[in-house]
């Protein structure tokens, strides 16, 4: 028999409540009442609603889901952004491994593999080998961040939640006064969240290039996602240089970081920061005169590393330093590492590519170049505690691809959320 629940708010007493003793007023609790009707009484009807809140945030997000059909006043406290952000921080094994493998050459050819939950089990390899279907999605991925992530395809930008397997197309952006080049990588777009105003942006960056491949001029948008959503130029009230991006970004306690090109043949590199919640940029000064670093978080902070993807898999070493002031641009000293490349079972004579992730101090090891013939195999290193976290093995792709040599690869950790998405 089907059972049907009833969830109603209690009224507050109007009764005026004594002030305890040291002048501080307690804080009321609202009551639900969750009733079958017409049933006798269970001792379980009246529950505060930050318990009924943190009930609902130990249950598997589609279940969470599905549960905002039982009554409008479900819909609203699943709905709010109390329990959204609830949900993300409750602790629970819903964190999983994602790889998103295109074909450049044609873009409609896509894999989207997911492990399955809490891949920092005790399991020493992850296989991705949970297929998430999902239509209407392509192109290259922008970032994911708290379960959601931003895809382009073109000059078109979508937002999608791949538990709830719910996308939203963003505006075209159309007010823009600079005339740009697809083929040149415009326009570029970071997506980030906003944790004062507790609010997701997107940031996108145009630029135009003129002799001597000089950018001349740079454009910066900003579109807040929510109803309504529009594009508008960023609040910043110190317009920062003409540049042009050319890494994915990383976002530390709300500000985004991302790599930049200036000058003449895009000589001089650079690192943009961007406050989300400002939406003030920053020009960071490199720490060695050096073209194209590669960004990550250490210690929780920013660093930027380089090695050469021709040696590193034959002699691991990398050179890292930590960003201690970003204001004042200062920098520590030089960190000469070595990994034991040879203890992670990749072939010496093989160019290799290394990858900040979104886990601080930790990096991403695999091949340069991806054949669909072979298995995909991957590895986590903690800089820090000079220790492998985590091996990662993707079957063969051949039943995926045509022939090709222009696979792009992203990884990311993803985390189930209930955020509904709307423009």
């Amino acid at each position: 028999m089907g059972l049907s629940f009833r969830l109603a708010a209690v009224k507050e007493q109007s009764k005026k409540k004594k002030v305890p003793q040291g002048g501080a007023r307690r804080r009321s609790r609202r009551i639900v009442l969750l009733k079958k009707p017409d049933s006798k009484s269970c001792g379980f009807e009246k529950i505060p609603e930050d318990i009924f809140m943190d009930i609902l945030a130990r249950l598997p997000a589609k279940l969470v889901t599905r549960l905002k059909c039982v009554s409008k006043l479900w819909s609203n406290i699943i709905s709010s952004r109390s329990f959204t952000n609830l949900f993300l921080k409750t602790p629970s094994p819903r964190r999983r491994l994602c790889a998103y493998i295109m074909n450049e050459e044609k873009q409609s050819e896509f894999a989207l593999l997911s492990s399955s939950p809490d891949p920092y089990s005790c399991r020493s390899v992850s296989l991705l080998d949970q297929d998430i279907k999902m239509q209407g999605i392509g192109g290259y991925i922008v970032n994911a961040l708290r379960g959601l992530v931003c895809f382009r395809i073109g000059t078109r930008l979508q937002i999608c939640n791949l538990t709830t397997k719910q996308h939203v197309e963003l505006p075209m952006i159309t007010s823009t006064n600079i005339l740009f080049r697809e083929d040149d990588g415009n326009p570029w777009n970071y997506f980030g969240h906003d944790s004062v105003n507790d609010e997701y942006k997107v940031l996108s960056i145009v630029w135009e290039v003129g002799q001597e491949e000089r950018v001349l001029k740079s454009e910066h948008q900003v579109l807040v996602l929510g109803p309504g959503a529009y594009w508008r130029n960023t609040q910043s009230t110190i317009p920062p240089p003409p540049h042009c991006p050319y890494t994915q970004g990383f976002s530390i306690n709300g500000v985004l970081y991302y790599g930049a090109w200036f000058g003449k043949n895009r000589s001089v590199s650079v690192v943009m920061s961007f406050d989300f919640a400002s939406e003030e940029f920053t020009v960071i000064k490199l720490p060695v005169d050096e073209a194209s670093p590669n960004l990550m978080i250490y210690g929780g902070k920013l660093a930027v590393f380089y090695y050469s993807t021709k040696s590193l898999a034959s002699d691991g070493s990398v050179d890292l330093w930590i960003m201690e002031d970003a204001r004042k641009c200062i920098w520590s000293n030089k960190k000469s590492l070595v990994l034991p490349i040879s203890k992670m079972y990749f072939v010496s004579f093989y160019h290799m590519r290394m990858q900040g992730t979104s886990r601080s101090s930790e990096v991403r090891l695999t091949y340069a170049k991806f054949m669909r013939d072979q298995p995909i195999h991957v590895v986590t290193y903690d800089l820090e505690r000079n220790k492998m976290t985590r091996r990662v093995e993707i079957s063969p792709l051949r039943d995926r691809f045509g022939v090709t040599k222009c696979l792009h690869m992203d990884f990311w950790e993803d985390s189930e959320t209930v955020v509904y998405l709307e423009t």
